[in-house]
């Protein structure tokens, strides 16, 4: 009988993540972005709530420039608290990893 090996999929060339925090049932993902060199690092962050997972936000290294938040995430109460776990998570990656 043939041997078959199942592979996780890889992450898009550049991407990798960064690790994971939850609240209540959603779970969210940071992952590292590729950016051109002498550009700032972008992240991602993704939500699964149950129904897979979809982008929340992106954001840089650079303070000055805004998270950009989508779909109904804009102006959400949880925002906020996303984006402080997320930077904590990006300056030590896995300390939310579960």
């Amino acid at each position: 009988m043939a041997e078959t090996t199942f592979d996780d999929p890889a992450e898009p060339e550049g991407e990798h993540c960064l690790g994971k925090f939850r609240r209540y049932r959603a779970e969210f993902s940071v992952v590292y972005v590729s950016t051109p060199p002498g550009t700032p690092s972008v992240y991602r962050v993704d939500c699964d709530d149950g129904v897979g997972p979809h982008e929340v936000c992106r954001f840089s290294d650079d303070p000055s420039e805004p998270a950009i938040w989508r779909g109904a995430w804009q102006g959400d109460q949880w925002c906020g608290w996303i984006l402080k776990n997320s930077r904590e998570l990006v300056a030590k990656p896995s300390r939310f990893d579960f």
